[in-house]
């Protein structure tokens, strides 16, 4: 599926909104694709300002609705017994070698893709960071990444 099949069948916002969505979930699909994608093949012209906000903020509402079924299903398999205990220990000891906070880690990957933002976030659900912190962290960090994609790509358009 292209950038223009997608943009045909649900729109720019609608678009925005599930690409950012799906991108979570399906490792192929690139929220930062489509979003240089839409700021370098407007037809018409640059987006306006209130268009680049609406987009912004339909990709980070995506983004993090998307990010938040596999925090609390991490979340919830962190604290019991089973098989999956020693994946979930694992991304916990990777957590802790940064040696960072992991709120401050968690910023850094959503706004810079270091550590990879999925194993940053799935931590997250491991290291019993509070909801709406996790939620509030990747949403300002993902909107303040997906601004300068926005930017960029515009700027180079010409």
């Amino acid at each position: 599926m292209t950038v223009e099949t997608i943009l045909a069948a649900v729109g720019l916002y609608a678009g925005s909104l599930v690409i950012g969505a799906l991108s979570c979930i399906v490792p192929v699909i690139s929220i930062e694709v489509f979003l240089v994608a839409i700021a370098i093949m407007q037809p018409g012209g640059p987006l306006s300002l209130w268009a680049v906000l609406a987009i912004i903020m339909l990709a980070t509402t995506g983004q993090v609705f998307g990010k938040l079924p596999v925090y609390y299903a991490v979340r919830g398999l962190a604290g019991r017994p089973g098989r999956h205990r020693k994946h979930v220990e694992r991304v916990q000891r990777w957590m802790a070698r940064l040696k960072a906070h992991p709120t401050v880690v968690l910023a850094a990957s959503a706004l810079l893709g270091l550590p990879p933002f999925s194993l940053a976030s799935t931590a997250a659900g491991a290291l019993d960071i509070p909801p709406r912190t996790f939620c509030v962290v990747i949403a300002v960090a993902r909107a303040a990444r997906f601004a300068i994609l926005i930017a960029v790509a515009a700027h180079t358009r010409g």
